[in-house]
């Protein structure tokens, strides 16, 4: 996995580009719109210039309101979208939820199951001694 500092020069880079700024004067917490001035072009920009070199994808609902983005936050969501992306992780997920049914499907069995008809008690054979 990618180092955070890495992530984070990265991205300070993208940032610095698009907004033409030098990437020393941006930092953690910097808030996109109000402190570096950036529009909504440019963060769809920057979106998309991370998306591209991470090979990630954002959720929508992540792209949209912009005003809370800082480049924490952008290193904090490459940062979890690569651990979801991670083979092992996925697979170790995978395997988890198949070892535990979910508890609508074990009700939903249990309600199809057909009910089990009383069990008759066994015959019992009586001798009878002749004599």
């Amino acid at each position: 996995m990618m180092r955070t500092k890495t992530i984070e020069k990265i991205v300070r880079e993208f940032i610095a580009k698009e907004l033409t700024l030098s990437p020393e004067s941006i930092h953690l917490d910097d808030n996109l719109v109000e402190d570096l001035h950036a529009d909504s072009m440019d963060i769809v920009n920057v979106v998309t210039a991370i998306e591209s070199r991470f090979k990630i994808s954002f959720p929508e609902n992540l792209q949209v309101p912009y005003n809370g983005y800082t480049l924490r936050f952008l290193v904090e969501g490459i940062q979890s979208a690569l651990k979801a992306k991670n083979p092992v992780r996925r697979a170790v997920k995978a395997a988890t939820e198949k070892a535990k049914p979910s508890e609508k499907k074990a009700k939903k069995k249990k309600e199809k199951a057909p009910k089990e008809a009383p069990k008759a008690a066994p015959e019992v054979e009586e001798k009878t001694d002749n004599l």
